[in-house]
């Protein structure tokens, strides 16, 4: 007997999901669709066990007592599934690697920046310089196409400017979170204001500051 449970949380996976109840099988980890979905998967050996198992746990002091609050506070909503499945299938849900912890703070990170790269392309394509001002760090640099390095502040006044890449997309983007440091590389496609067909890549770098991923640099090349 198997219960499925995904989570659709605001932060980081659920603690519940690194919390274990007396079961012959637990799986658990980030959604592969969803940056802000969880699965949590246990086995019983039947619905009756489940019952007084998971009675037995949330009933415990060491849910009531421990981090119920912040789990309850992360999942914005929820659903469980009760499925049978065959010994081979249990088998073989038993072998899927668990992810670490870490595997798990390194996954937020990434769909954080994500957001954040798309914030940043949002800003250049309606000069939003109060979103800038937000995501930038104070020493903030950035080199320009034609190698020309601007600090924060010529960078914001740049920014209020219309950009002249009509029709900004980007492509490929890759995170790589490197501790409180991070990459962000990625292409873009573009039209020039005399209708020719842009394209170009620009990294960008960011830094976890008192808890907040700022960008401190970037450079960009255009064709």
């Amino acid at each position: 007997m198997i219960t499925a449970m995904v989570f659709w949380a605001s932060g980081p996976a659920p603690a519940e999901a690194q919390v274990r109840v007396p079961t012959v099988l637990e799986v658990r980890g980030p959604s592969l669709h969803d940056a802000d979905s969880y699965y949590l998967m246990r086995g019983f050996a039947s619905l009756e066990e489940r019952e007084r198992s998971e009675a037995t746990f949330y009933d415990g002091r060491e849910w009531r007592d421990g981090p119920r609050d912040s789990v309850l506070a992360a999942i914005a909503t929820y659903t469980t599934a009760v499925i049978t499945v065959d010994p081979s299938t249990l088998k073989g849900l038993r072998a899927m690697p668990h992810p670490s912890s870490a595997d798990l703070l390194v996954a937020d990170d990434v769909a954080t920046l994500a957001r954040l790269n798309d914030d940043y392309i949002e800003s250049v394509r309606n000069s939003n310089v109060a979103r800038f001002r937000d995501i930038l760090a104070s020493d903030f640099l950035c080199t320009l196409a034609d190698g020309t390095l601007i600090d924060r502040d010529q960078f914001l006044a740049n920014a209020a400017m219309p950009t002249t890449a009509h029709g900004l997309q980007v492509h490929d983007v890759n995170v790589r979170v490197l501790g409180d440091a991070a990459i962000v590389h990625a292409a873009t496609t573009f039209t020039h204001p005399d209708g020719r067909p842009g394209r170009g890549r620009y990294t960008d770098v960011w830094a976890r500051r008192d808890g907040r991923w700022l960008a401190v640099a970037a450079q960009f090349m255009r064709q």
